[in-house]
């Protein structure tokens, strides 16, 4: 549902957060519910101010029963290091709103069981979200920080496999839980599922975004008049698939081609690879582009 618009941004509340509401109203409890959904706002607000400042367009911000999502265009398109500024954005100015509550609390005791909560909210939304797990701003974070050492694919892969581990280690302790004491703990059960299910989501959707990631580079050489080159070195027998995950965002790519004994064999520019994807697919040997 559409609930307006937050600097220009659009406001979706989620289906399963309105349920929520209806569920904290239900149980009293609709105050605290507000103070989480303004510290969610809030958190999300800064992953959208951090991208507009870097130029990025904000399309909406959706606030999901257990945190939010701000949708950028060109997010995990652009440079690593925006990438990483926008990720951190968020916990940064959860943590802020933390150090306020703090500080108030002592100053202000007629709200200090409200500033305590909130305080709590902000902290927990800071943590949560620097779990290094896809697709939460720590995984983004650390993906971004792995993709200076490595392919995208493979970043995507490392941070994908921490989130369905952690995923699968909150299910393992509610289950422990609840057969030692008991107790039936739904914040882990639902962060472990969301968790798996999101890694696995962010896996799907990587191959899907590093071809977004060529097709915009015509785009932005038309609209700059130059870009970055970098030059790699590869053997024919490598594969599309992997030399296309050395691809940064940033810059345009030129393959120089050699065969076993080093002896060049030719050049292919990043845009005859992306040409190829079509034809011959993932799999394609690169010295077969040159015939």
């Amino acid at each position: 549902m559409r609930a307006g618009q937050v600097a220009g941004i659009s406001l979706i509340l989620n289906n399963w957060f309105l349920a929520m509401v209806v569920l904290f109203a239900l149980a009293g409890l609709l105050g605290k519910l507000l103070l989480l959904f303004g510290a969610i706002v809030w958190h999300e607000t800064a992953h959208a101010i951090a991208a507009r400042a870097l130029g990025l367009r904000v399309r909406e911000l959706e606030i999901l029963p257990f945190g939010g999502v701000a949708r950028i265009d060109e997010l995990n398109e652009t440079e690593y290091g925006k990438d990483i500024f926008i990720a951190a954005a968020g916990p940064a100015s959860s943590l802020l709103l933390a150090a306020l509550s703090w500080m108030l609390v002592d100053r202000l005791p007629n709200w200090a069981e409200v500033l305590t909560f909130f305080l709590q909210v902000n902290i927990m939304l800071f943590l949560f979200n620097m779990i290094p797990a896809l697709p939460l701003d720590g995984g983004r974070i650390l993906r971004a920080l792995l993709c200076r050492a490595t392919d995208y694919n493979r970043a995507t892969g490392i941070a994908v496999v921490l989130g369905q581990t952690i995923g699968a280690g909150l299910l393992v302790l509610a289950a422990f839980s609840l057969i030692l004491d008991g107790t039936l703990n739904i914040t882990f059960i639902a962060a472990g599922v969301f968790l798996w299910l999101a890694a696995r989501r962010e896996l799907r959707a990587a191959g899907f975004r590093l071809m977004k990631m060529l097709s915009r580079k015509k785009e932005l050489l038309t609209s700059r008049g130059l870009l970055p080159t970098v030059q790699y070195t590869a053997l024919g027998h490598m594969t599309v698939k992997e030399v296309v995950g050395l691809f940064r965002p940033e810059c345009y790519h030129i393959i120089l081609v050699v065969d076993e004994n080093l002896r060049e064999q030719g050049r292919i520019t990043e845009s005859e690879m992306w040409q190829v994807l079509s034809t011959g697919g993932w799999q394609a040997k690169i010295n077969t582009i040159m015939k």
